[in-house]
């Protein structure tokens, strides 16, 4: 009934968690399809392994192509009638699939989702989608769902989460735009397939369970500072690609402009490499009270925060007097030099840096901070300078004269 695709490259210290979480759903009637996808740490023996043991996992080994190609690879072989996916350094709890199938049937839905763990070393968070839980038709979806699905009014909170991994497909409903997804795509990829599905989906079922482990490490492609040339072709080829997407299905509901500003989300904790004359400006984007030379204290030690702070320590840009985070001890297992809050009162700096983009808990942090220090101290990212035509333009996100005459398809 069900086919579970699990891309597998270089992740050998994981592996066996992850499959061994699915081998052990109490939903029975599944297979499990292992591709590696070029892998040299051994994982290929791993995954040939598992299949000799368990005949309902089947190894597919393959050039390495990336992770949109993995999946594609998994999707062709699979038989299932319905479509799950668990990245492999992740790992699932034991009923997930069992769950999420019985609301399918029960509900007969295109699409069933739950909430996931965040695990970051010991500490656990969890995480739900942002819409009430329970079943939308079509008529629920263009009411409640589309109109913040990939982007609210906040900057940023969204209604649904594009990954895949933590959702049940019906094969039909999934695999035409798992199929479209462009096989150049290194980041982005789940926004890719997941959101133009949904759009094209006549029923989904929100579940408020949280059954998926997302696992957060410091090797993630955002944290780590890339080829800068190569991150700007990838975000121009995602935007473009996917905004394409939203425009052929504008008719059901036109999405274009909360996919830009959803770009805009991901590509500001990036802006070291994507944000055309970032080092020259004379502040820290987007804090423009920042200013270039001062002693700043970090708050946030996130995906953003990782990022910002290496960028500091490569160039100087501004002196960093500490780094700190209420995850700081199991941040500091994973070998982050960061510090408790507590210590914030007892260093001299210009500024506190909040290095959070989402708005509910940067503004909650925002509260806690003025109560103790000055309020011209405490630095939030700047909503309009964001959104400000400069940014766009440094972006390479700004409406050209084409766009100009055809604005609300972007």
């Amino acid at each position: 009934m069900i086919s579970v695709v699990v891309p597998v490259y270089n992740i050998k210290e994981y592996l066996p968690e992850c499959v061994d979480s699915i081998l052990s759903q109490t939903f029975s009637d599944l297979e499990i399809i292992l591709v590696d996808d070029g892998s040299t740490d051994g994982c290929a023996e791993i995954c040939d392994a598992y299949a000799q043991k368990d005949q309902r996992i089947k190894a597919v080994h393959k050039a390495n192509g990336g992770l949109v190609s993995a999946r594609k690879a998994g999707l062709r072989e699979a038989r299932g009638q319905y479509i799950g996916y668990v990245d492999g350094d992740d790992w699932i709890e034991p009923d997930m699939y069992g769950r999420m199938y019985r609301r399918m049937q029960e509900q007969d839905v295109d699409v069933v989702m739950c909430g996931r763990y965040e695990d970051t070393g010991t500490a656990r968070k969890e995480v739900y989608h942002g819409v009430e839980e329970g079943r939308y038709g079509k008529t629920e979806m263009l009411r409640f769902i589309y109109p913040r699905m990939v982007a609210g009014e906040a900057f940023f909170e969204w209604g649904i989460f594009p990954g895949v991994w933590d959702k049940l497909f019906k094969r039909e409903c999934l695999e035409p735009f798992q199929l479209a997804v462009d096989e150049r795509l290194m980041m982005g990829e789940d926004a890719a397939c997941a959101w133009p599905c949904l759009l094209n989906a006549d029923s989904i079922y929100v579940m408020h369970e949280c059954l998926y482990h997302y696992r957060q490490t410091t090797s993630s492609m955002v944290k780590r500072v890339q080829d800068y040339g190569r991150e700007r072709e990838q975000f121009s080829l995602l935007y473009r690609t996917v905004n394409e997407s939203f425009k052929k299905y504008a008719y059901v509901y036109d999405l274009r402009e909360q996919w830009r500003r959803y770009v805009l989300f991901l590509m500001i904790p990036r802006s070291d490499g994507l944000y055309r004359g970032y080092e020259e400006l004379p502040y820290l984007f987007p804090f423009p009270r920042v200013k270039r030379g001062s002693s700043i204290i970090l708050y946030g030690a996130g995906t953003y925060g990782q990022r910002l702070y290496g960028f500091l320590q490569r160039t100087g840009f501004c002196r960093v007097a500490a780094w700190v985070d209420r995850n700081h001890i199991q941040l500091k297992e994973m070998g982050l030099p960061v510090e408790s809050p507590s210590v914030i009162a007892g260093r001299t700096c210009d500024g506190i840096v909040i290095v959070n983009t989402y708005q509910r808990s940067r503004e909650l942090l925002y509260r806690e901070l003025v109560i103790k220090y000055p309020e011209r101290k405490v630095h939030m990212l700047d909503r309009e300078l964001v959104f400000s035509a400069e940014t766009m333009e440094a972006f390479g996100l700004a409406l050209g004269q084409e766009g100009e005459k055809d604005r609300d398809q972007i």
